[in-house]
């Protein structure tokens, strides 16, 4: 089934509002940008999304829980959507 495309912002403001369900992370704000994955990089199974996150900042502000939520939420992401660049 292919993957919904979704404009980077929204993927984006997704990823932070999943991040955000895990109790004790509701005010969390992850400072992150999101690239174009240059095809054919996807792995042994060639499945994946085409971005990739780029830099994240400020993670050893990041409570433990929350920096799982926001892994979670971005796996999640990239296995539903592909961004419309």
């Amino acid at each position: 089934m292919p993957k919904k495309k979704l404009p980077e912002a929204e993927v984006h403001a997704m990823i932070i509002r999943e991040a955000k369900y895990r109790f004790g992370c509701k005010d969390f704000e992850p400072d992150f940008t999101l690239h174009e994955r240059v095809p054919g990089s996807g792995g042994a199974s060639g499945e994946s999304a085409n971005w990739n996150v780029r830099e994240t900042r400020n993670t050893d502000n990041w409570a433990p829980d929350c920096a799982d939520a926001f892994k979670e939420a971005v796996a999640r992401a990239r296995l539903k959507f592909d961004i419309a660049w």
